[in-house]
């Protein structure tokens, strides 16, 4: 038996419910919303021990992926964080999902320039949120915790870091060293990416790792968002007059690029996914109302890329939430929810109930998900 698990049991055996095996205390513990789990902490000090300990925590974080148990949020891009929230089971289940206003700002002050949050990132319930001007900070909305990891404060004291400007990133886990880590991208001009910077949960440090990937001759420009997938974080990339857009890859434990090759031409616009374990390219064929999904089917290899279509009567371009199953997209445009079935070409519309007040349905274009989890900023990646 190992030490952790020794101390799960020897929490436990002190509970008043000493008839109920401690086996069968963790697991139930670790089925619970994370609400019941942050009040159960009060029950005792053997409690808040228990459920504090790392290994419970990455219990109770495989029991949310193994469930689904996630929650969707929506909006207008530049409202965030002011959003809408939807629970998984109640969406894909085809029962009504009721949407939950929310307006918090995870503790956050804007700039006043009218300015935006923008989500670098989600993993294992943490969210990675950059506010305008130079304000990174990790969150996990569930347990209302919040790290500001850069500030303007911290520009002003370190002079190695009085230059960064973050405009693109990304954020995701190194399993191997058992870390969260965030990834800055410097930019001396808009979507010219320059030197990279690293965060590391576990160490509560910055470190300077070299230069966005460049060969020298041409201009290098990232495009929309990052997606983390298996300790790796991807871009899509321009480089200068190469004919053909590229997928940039930062392994977060080796802290290496490299690039992966598509078929997709340097001159079209595209949106970074992960579907189903493979990387997954959405584009908008214009002025034909058809959304196209670019899928990768073997890692790396060119000819493996596979197209699907779709069309969507709409005039916005669509935004992908997440792939709930492997087989299919869950995708919003103009307020409406779709859950698209990428094998057999069924789309079929999510009921989302009454809008709440205050709120456009034709205006909710933007979404993303996150898990349910206990992960705690204090202390991640430590034990």
């Amino acid at each position: 038996m190992s030490p952790t698990r020794k101390k799960l049991e020897a929490a436990t055996r002190r509970q008043p419910n000493q008839h109920v095996p401690e086996d069968i205390i963790v697991e139930i513990l670790s089925r619970l919303p994370v609400k019941s789990l942050c009040r159960f902490k009060c029950v005792s000090k053997a409690w808040r021990n228990l459920i504090s300990d790392p290994q419970f925590v990455k219990l109770q974080l495989n029991q949310s992926i193994k469930s689904k148990r996630l929650t969707y949020v929506i909006g207008r891009l530049i409202d965030f964080p002011r959003r809408l929230e939807l629970d998984y089971d109640s969406l894909v289940s085809g029962h009504e999902a009721k949407m939950v206003a929310e307006h918090s700002s995870f503790g956050l002050k804007f700039n006043g320039n009218g300015l935006k949050m923008k989500l670098w990132g989600s993993c294992n319930g943490l969210l990675c949120v950059f506010a305008p001007p130079r304000t990174l900070a990790l969150v996990n909305p569930s347990t209302r915790e919040t790290k500001t990891i850069l500030s303007d404060h911290d520009l002003n004291i370190r002079f190695d870091f009085a230059f960064m400007h973050p405009i693109f990133g990304g954020f995701g886990y190194d399993s191997f060293n058992d870390d969260y880590k965030v990834v800055n991208i410097d930019s001396v001009a808009y979507h010219i990416p320059t030197v990279v910077y690293i965060y590391s949960l576990k160490n509560c440090a910055w470190s300077r790792i070299g230069d966005f990937p460049y060969d020298g001759r041409t201009e290098t420009s990232i495009r929309g968002y990052s997606v983390h997938m298996n300790g790796v974080v991807y871009w899509i990339t321009r480089y200068g007059s190469e004919p053909a857009l590229s997928i940039t890859a930062l392994d977060l434990t080796k802290q290496e690029f490299s690039r992966i090759p598509t078929p997709l031409a340097n001159n079209v616009w595209g949106e970074l996914y992960a579907m189903g374990g493979n990387l997954c390219i959405g584009t908008r064929d214009y002025p034909q109302e058809v959304y196209e999904f670019w899928v990768m089917d073997i890692y790396g290899v060119l000819e493996s890329w596979r197209r699907i279509g779709l069309t969507l009567d709409c005039g916005n371009v669509p935004s992908v939430l997440d792939f709930p199953r492997s087989k299919e997209a869950l995708i919003i445009t103009e307020g409406s929810l779709f859950i698209y079935n990428h094998r057999n070409g069924s789309l079929k519309e999510v009921n989302i109930g009454e809008i709440p007040t205050g709120y456009t349905k034709a205006l909710l274009n933007f979404g993303f998900s996150y898990m349910e989890s206990i992960v705690a900023l204090q202390t991640a990646g430590q034990g």
